[in-house]
């Protein structure tokens, strides 16, 4: 026991003094933007990128066999002069869209494919090597950890289980292990409870939130939600529907301010941005599966819609030109001088429309981003920052060449599954619900912007959440929607089990919240267990 406690407080000192500098930004290129096939991010039965549990295995080992020809060809070309099948597939972060190597896409589907059949053969050994090689591939995964752990305390390996533990509790994860009989081979160790503990009570809710209202079930799959400082109107727009509701600050219900019946072209509602010097609201729009009045022809396209924001008249529309591949732009921001910036979630790459533009053009991309969320500018509008929900957050310099960095984050921080990503005073907001416990974070960035200097946390675990996803600052605080229906519909939007719950509106304070627990403090608590 001391032995295994001694190597978790050594790798704990290793890390502390790594994040005093933090963890240095990885560079993406530029303007590698892909003219093949796409990378899709998922299917739109849910918001979430799919995660692994154990029965999922099983379920996978059937699953994989219909994606055998793009496997099988990932793997003959990463396998070419490499004799050992389980040696780390290599990754240049330095130049993450290279054409030297596998996109991280598939270099995640390659040992995605292995676990499955690892599993399913109760291979421990070869499934904790797949799991490893996933954890290099995408470090935030908070399931992937999860069952590392658990692979680990399987194969005897104790150090490296707490150490993974330790990891997690660090990152704010929390885990309920007393319900998981994997790890049953720990619980010996004093170690374990201590951690345990510690996760468990990272669960627990936090955070000074305050319900706003509530969109009603008349209204399924909100997804965007915007604010107009200078009316204090907030505008809610829905994916099922593609309508745009208004609400005033004395109004007691929501009123339609725009639909797809008087707007022409506005499909499926996926973001709002209010432009109030210029009096417009801007609309991303897109047409998918659960989108109520969906053709096919209309499957893949997207485009940002401009609306006067008095009267709800189209003045204008800028379609991403079909290429192929499909498209989806589901996150903007506007800089000051009207350039709007759109992330695509479908093709990972984001879209400028300068103010005399005709289209969206492409403007930075890489084919290793799997699902862009959110995205927003730095005060200054020197750099854009973009949320990916597999691999976190990452910056663009705007001016020059473009160059691309992931943003320096002390190893105490996980940034997976973050969707809405907002500026506020020079501060990123995100909301977070690829992870447990689902959060909403603030950071506080270094003089630089490329790196995370603090953290802390709005609200976490509230009663509400169930998957939060976006929202819209409102001076000092943050509107956020608590809960989506994307678990809840089926590909065609259809509730799966009706009637759909009501989709609360949180507001919570951005300006008053503590930074969370240093890493110090953690590792004094550690070595105080330990004598």
């Amino acid at each position: 026991m001391k032995m295994i406690v001694k190597k978790v407080a050594i790798r704990v000192a290793v890390r502390l003094q790594f994040s005093r500098k933090h963890r240095g930004e990885s560079r993406v290129a530029n303007s590698g933007i892909r003219k093949s096939s796409a990378h899709t991010f998922m299917n739109f039965q849910s918001r979430l990128s799919t995660l692994m549990t154990l029965n999922y295995w099983k379920t996978i080992l059937l699953a994989t066999l219909v994606m055998l020809p793009f496997i099988a060809g990932a793997q003959s070309e990463s396998a070419s002069g490499n004799g050992d099948e389980n040696k780390t597939v290599g990754i240049n972060q330095d130049k993450l869209n290279s054409s030297e190597t596998l996109s991280m896409s598939q270099l995640f589907g390659v040992w995605f494919q292995r676990a499955a059949e690892a599993y399913g053969a109760e291979d421990h050994e070869a499934w904790v090597t797949a799991l490893e090689n996933l954890h290099r591939i995408r470090p935030f995964n908070h399931d992937v950890m999860r069952q590392l752990v658990m692979g680990y305390a399987l194969t005897d390996r104790p150090s490296e289980a707490f150490n993974m533990m330790l990891s997690m509790q660090q990152q704010g994860l929390a885990v309920d292990w007393d319900a998981i009989d994997a790890v049953e081979s720990l619980r010996e160790y004093p170690l374990y409870a201590y951690l345990r503990d510690l996760m468990a009570e990272a669960g627990e809710p936090g955070g000074d939130a305050e319900l706003l209202w509530k969109v009603d079930t008349d209204y399924p799959m909100p997804e965007a939600l915007a604010y107009n400082e200078k009316s204090a109107h907030v505008y809610v727009g829905t994916v099922r529907d593609g309508k745009i509701l208004v609400r005033g600050s004395d109004d007691t219900e929501f009123k339609v301010f725009a639909e797809h019946s008087t707007v022409p072209g506005l499909k499926g509602v996926f973001d709002l941005l209010v432009d109030e010097k210029r009096g417009h609201l801007w609309v991303a729009t897109a047409a998918v599966g659960q989108y109520r009045h969906a053709r096919r022809s209309d499957a893949g396209r997207t485009a940002l819609l401009k609306l006067d924001i008095e009267t709800g008249e189209k003045l204008g529309e800028f379609r991403v030109l079909p290429d192929g591949r499909p498209h989806l732009l589901g996150a903007i921001v506007q800089a000051s001088d009207g350039t709007i910036y759109a992330a695509d979630g479908l093709s990972p790459q984001v879209y400028r429309l300068g103010p005399t533009d005709e289209r969206p053009e492409p403007l930075v991309g890489s084919p290793n981003f799997s699902s862009l969320r959110g995205i927003a500018l730095s005060q200054d509008e020197k750099r854009l920052y973009v949320s990916d929900y597999d691999h976190g957050i990452f910056f663009f310099n705007l001016g020059g060449n473009l160059e691309g960095y992931a943003l320096g984050v002390p190893p105490t921080l996980n940034l997976g599954g973050v969707d809405g990503l907002y500026q506020w005073e020079g501060y990123l907001i995100a909301i977070q619900n690829g992870v447990t416990p689902e959060r909403v974070l603030r950071l506080e960035l270094d003089d630089s912007g490329r790196r995370v200097a603090n953290v802390a946390t709005v609200a976490k675990a509230l009663p509400e959440f169930e998957i939060p996803t976006f929202g819209a600052i409102a001076d000092d605080e943050l509107l956020f929607f608590a809960s989506s229906h994307w678990r809840m519909v089926d590909n065609d939007g259809r509730p799966l089990d009706p009637p759909l719950p009501a989709v609360p509106v949180l507001r919570v304070r951005i300006d008053e919240v503590p930074d969370m627990v240093a890493e110090q403090e953690m590792l004094d608590r550690l070595q105080q267990q330990q004598e």
